[in-house]
């Protein structure tokens, strides 16, 4: 189903409508739907989004608890504005946490990851002339939750998941150049991956995020 911000929710996965809310929201942000520093009013969020006031009040709550949002003058909510040296501080633990985990998921017969993140990498690659920026995005997050699943270390995965959601790139896809840059990465570590070279995988990634950080910079300092 689209709504009137143009996304959908195929690819959203949820379990109660206060989970799906937040999704929908939080997609919304780290899309460029709604940019860094803008008010976000209730009512029109629901209309935006096609979701229930409960649900998008209970989403607001959980938001403004991660950091995504915060709560502005006179009761009112906006994006969390871009902070260029928060961002550099997340990468760090961002690189530290996935490090590990790519680690344990190598250890833990990281060939067998290899196929699904070919079948990832592809799709992202199709979408090298498209604008579909929220299926880039979330095909994004596919590739590398695929990875660290395979550490088969909950902790840890909720620990990446938790420092990730905690500050978004905002609209990062739309970087000229940025999902090209990505889907070359992604098919470096795959390569590493696929030759059982830890090492490689790990250099890899860490080029990776290196690049997007650089890139995020770049977002960050062209809308402030």
């Amino acid at each position: 189903m689209m709504t009137r911000s143009g996304l959908s929710d195929e690819f959203i996965s949820h379990t109660t409508k206060r989970e799906f809310a937040v999704q929908k929201l939080r997609l919304a942000i780290e899309t460029g739907f709604y940019g860094p520093g803008q008010i976000l009013r209730q009512w029109q969020i629901c209309e935006d989004l096609d979701l229930g006031v409960t649900p998008v009040r209970e989403a607001i709550i959980q938001l403004c608890a991660s950091g995504l949002i915060e709560r502005s003058s006179h009761h009112s909510v906006k994006v969390k504005d871009i902070d260029i040296k928060r961002l550099r501080d997340i990468y760090h633990v961002r690189r530290l946490l996935e490090e590990e985990a790519i680690t344990l998921s190598v250890k833990n017969n990281g060939k067998a990851l290899v196929a699904p993140l070919k079948t990832i990498n592809r799709q992202m690659k199709a979408l090298l002339k498209s604008d579909q920026l929220e299926k880039i995005h979330l095909l994004d997050h596919q590739f590398h939750d695929t990875v660290f699943a395979g550490s088969h270390n909950a902790a840890l995965i909720a620990a990446i998941d938790h420092i990730k959601s905690s500050f978004s790139v905002y609209a990062l896809w739309k970087s000229p150049g940025r999902l090209a840059v990505s889907v070359d990465e992604h098919a470096r570590f795959i390569d590493s991956l696929e030759k059982g070279d830890l090492a490689g995988c790990v250099e890899a990634h860490r080029n990776h995020l290196e690049s997007g950080l650089t890139a995020a910079t770049t977002v960050a300092r062209t809308t402030a």
